[in-house]
Order: C-alpha cells, then structure tokens, then sequence
C-alpha cells in the first residue's frame, strides 16, 4: 500500500537473514508516476501482502541460460 493505492511490485529476491527475518528486494512504482524504485522490504509487514505466488519453484543455483560468455584473450602481444 502506498499512497492510498495498492501498488503490484515483481519479487527480484528473497534474502533469508541471519537474525531469523526475511527480506524481499523488489521492483515496485510507489507513486504511480511511472518511476520504479527498487527496494528491501522486510516481511511480513502492514501494508504488504501477498497478491499472486508464483508457479516456479526457488533456487539458488544460477542460471546458466542467462550467464554470457567471457571475453577471450587474443594472443600475447609481442
């Protein structure tokens, strides 16, 4: 909830602290202005709820479809 208008924000992460809290990073239009901040919400907490779980199931192993390649080094110069 922000400024009096529920506001959809995608789930970029979740980080699972030590202290026992969890936290999810966010992409989220505050205003409705069009200009997406992203923030590190702490859940649960007034205001935020869930409005659609996702299908996919969490990893933490990355996703080697989306990694790109390294350049190569060309031969020693001289």
């Amino acid at each position: 909830m922000s400024a009096g208008r529920w506001r959809h924000a995608p789930v970029l992460a979740r980080q699972d602290w030590p202290d026992g809290t969890v936290r999810y990073q966010v992409e989220v239009d505050l205003l409705g202005d069009t200009t997406v901040r992203v923030l590190t919400c702490q859940w649960p907490q007034p205001g935020l709820q869930v409005a659609r779980r996702s299908s996919s199931q969490p990893t933490r192993a990355a996703d080697e479809t989306r990694q790109g390649s390294l350049p190569r080094r060309g031969p020693a110069p001289g």
